[in-house]
């Protein structure tokens, strides 16, 4: 596993802030971003200076990696997390945001949208896809046991899980891991064992995704598996 290992969680934001602006620098035009708590912050950094400015000065296509299906203005939207944050300040002219639109109300409806805007757009992959993990090994809505793990021709498909009785909509396997480069941002002792599971050769959604490809794993000191440095 490729470990960053950061002392605390505000070094690890800024290192993924540097390492998405160097992407773009060097090429990077489509970044997928993950919803949840611990990359809310980047994105606020990556939503007002100089940040936004850097990265304006680069055509770059934003895109959702995952939505829970709820309206954009629900609290739990992580399009409209995004918008509160990267877009705080509006969308800069040279950039594009592709969300899940749960405005249709069909979730199988939502995925199908996605994937014609997707190709509307012309993107043929992923440069860089920021990923989270549970605590059950879920990465993006990849959750452990849901038939969205065996999907291999979609770029993006719904989801019903079970322990949480919730639809979502994601993008599927194939997808993240055609991507060039996957970072994974992990903080806090309850990700430990499983990144721990990872290093062993569990079998999680995160590492079925991950797994053989080029994948930065930046992770706090508590969520440091046994052994490293």
């Amino acid at each position: 596993m490729n470990l960053r290992i950061f002392d605390t969680t505000d070094d690890l934001l800024a290192a993924a802030a540097r390492t998405l602006l160097q992407k773009a620098q060097s090429g990077a035009r489509t970044i997928a971003l993950s919803g949840g708590s611990t990359p809310k912050p980047l994105y606020a950094m990556l939503g007002a200076s100089p940040l936004r400015e850097q990265l304006a000065e680069f055509p770059i296509t934003w895109i959702v990696v995952d939505e829970r299906y709820v309206p954009i203005d629900h609290p739990d939207s992580n399009a409209g997390m995004m918008e509160k944050t990267l877009f705080v300040n509006g969308i800069s002219p040279t950039h594009r945001f592709l969300p899940f639109r749960t405005e249709l109300n069909d979730p199988a409806a939502t995925a199908r949208a996605f994937e014609d805007e997707w190709r509307s757009l012309g993107i043929t992959q992923l440069d860089v896809v920021l990923l989270g993990m549970g605590d059950d090994g879920h990465t993006a809505s990849l959750f452990p046991g849901t038939p969205v793990l065996d999907v291999e021709d979609r770029i993006a498909t719904e989801v019903f899980v079970p322990r949480l009785d919730m639809w979502r909509v994601t993008l599927t396997k194939p997808v993240l891991r055609s991507a060039t480069l996957r970072l994974v941002l992990a903080t806090g002792a309850k990700k430990k064992p499983i990144i721990e599971g990872v290093r062993d050769g569990a079998d999680y959604p995160i590492a079925q995704a991950t797994r053989d490809v080029d994948t930065w794993w930046l992770i706090d000191r508590e969520a440091a598996p046994e052994g490293a440095v």
